[in-house]
């Protein structure tokens, strides 16, 4: 079940739904950008392989696959989370019932918290050592990436991926089911 196929109960239940719609349209977008890296990544990989046996060579096309590939893992950690397509133990949990179900999801939202936290209190090391620029990745105006460009989208992410946690707390508070997939791969 999806934020949009819940029909919630009471005003408390349909603000946090409409706060959980946003944030899947929210890990949708970020898919989109996710998705968008990954083609400019394969574009400039394309060109690189067609243009070298005509003697061709442009030095940023590296840097900037690179660049698309960071932001692409790092857009994408929002983007797999908030849309459910992370690894799951549903398959597990289901056969502890229903009691299992809910504390799979706390420690998973908990599990969640103390990672996004981590991740969050090292901003500021990250801003700090993130000096400079990437070389090689040359913008329009002829100025290089500043290297803090390479983290800014984790810092998104990570923001978001523990709001999504908090929220999905709440929810439970709240009476709310856990945003579940029909699709398992694994099965």
């Amino acid at each position: 079940m999806t934020p949009e196929d819940y029909m919630p109960e009471g005003p408390l239940q349909r603000a946090l739904n409409r706060i959980d719609r946003l944030n899947w349209t929210l890990g949708g977008a970020f898919l989109w950008i996710s998705n968008i890296c990954l083609l400019a990544m394969l574009a400039l990989t394309t060109a690189t392989i067609i243009l070298r046996p005509l003697g061709l060579a442009a030095y940023w096309i590296w840097p900037w696959t690179m660049v698309f590939f960071i932001w692409l893992s790092f857009f994408g950690f929002f983007a797999l989370y908030a849309r459910l397509k992370d690894v799951r133990v549903d398959f597990v949990a289901e056969r502890l019932g229903p009691a299992g179900m809910v504390v799979t999801r706390v420690v998973s939202d908990a599990a969640t918290l103390v990672v996004t936290g981590v991740l969050l209190m090292e901003v500021p090391t990250v801003i700090a050592t993130s000096t400079g620029i990437y070389d090689g990745a040359t913008l329009p105006t002829g100025v290089e990436l500043p290297r803090l460009a390479l983290s800014f989208p984790l810092f998104v992410s990570t923001a978001l991926v523990a709001l999504t946690a908090i929220l999905d707390i709440v929810k439970l508070a709240a009476g709310m089911p856990e945003n579940v997939t029909d699709h398992h791969p694994e099965l």
